[in-house]
């Protein structure tokens, strides 16, 4: 079943300026609403291994599941695409450990990943991690994404205030990932979606170069061309400093879904 909600994608990674590798990885399934995003750890090529693995496994799970769901999907329903995504993701921190206890090179490896999946007139996020995702709308972004870190944990707690995070040393120091552990947390939440809105998925090697206010600057620039967009956004990452990889998803809801009778009558 595809996305009946019309949606325009955009995405660029780079290795960036420090970094021997890259170990970002991208999936995006235009015809299903799907976008993926993870970054990889864990040393040379492991973090590499981690990230593609779990974007592949994720998006080939998530197809899966829509092509077997024969069922309109209606408002009540809503619940269905953040089962499909906790269940993918879980599934593949558990192919994620299968294959490093098999594979001594890459032991150890893991991964972030955050996932967006456009379902009617709706978006659910699952995340595990501090990849990231936002919403432009109506000139202003904002994160909808809360990071799985250290630092987060301190900021929640008041121990560290938001405009110290940015200079914190601690920031790569993440709670949960993808690899680390075999019962695994999965974050997922589901958002209203409206025309022209935009979203952004990154790794953390934009999101801790960029302020919010230089990644919204670029967006209010630049929104009409998003390819333009990502690779400005990457060259002002690389301009900050490059010290990571550099990977980002945009896309636009360029047309609503529209409700059919049925759903107006479930809905009801």
């Amino acid at each position: 079943m595809t996305s009946q909600t019309e949606l325009e994608f955009a995405s660029h990674t780079d290795t960036g300026l420090v970094r021997s590798h890259n170990e970002d990885a991208i999936v995006i399934c235009a015809e299903a609403g799907l976008a993926v995003l993870a970054d990889g750890m864990g040393g040379y090529n492991s973090g590499e291994v981690a990230s593609q693995m779990s974007v592949d496994l994720v998006s080939q799970q998530i197809m899966e599941k829509q092509s077997l769901s024969w069922m309109p999907r209606l408002p009540w329903q809503n619940s269905v695409p953040a089962k499909w995504i906790s269940e993918a993701i879980i599934y593949a921190n558990q192919k994620v450990i299968t294959h490093a206890s098999q594979h001594p090179d890459n032991y150890g490896m893991g991964t972030t990943i955050v996932v967006a999946l456009c379902h009617q007139d709706r978006l659910v996020v699952g995340h595990v991690g501090d990849s990231r995702a936002y919403r432009y709308r109506g000139g202003v972004l904002c994160m909808i994404t809360h990071d799985h870190s250290v630092l987060q944990s301190q900021i929640d707690a008041g121990l560290v205030s938001e405009a110290e995070a940015h200079f914190s040393p601690i920031k790569n120091l993440i709670t949960r990932a993808i690899g680390s552990h075999m019962d695994i947390e999965v974050e997922v939440h589901d958002h209203q979606l409206q025309e022209g809105d935009i979203y952004l998925l990154c790794s953390d090697g934009l999101s801790d170069m960029l302020e919010l206010q230089q990644m919204q600057l670029a967006l209010q620039e630049l929104s009409g061309d998003l390819d333009m967009c990502c690779k400005t956004l990457v060259y002002l990452a690389n301009r900050q400093g490059g010290l990571d990889n550099i990977s980002i998803i945009l896309f636009r809801v360029k047309k609503l879904h529209e409700r059919g009778l049925m759903e107006y009558i479930f809905a009801s």
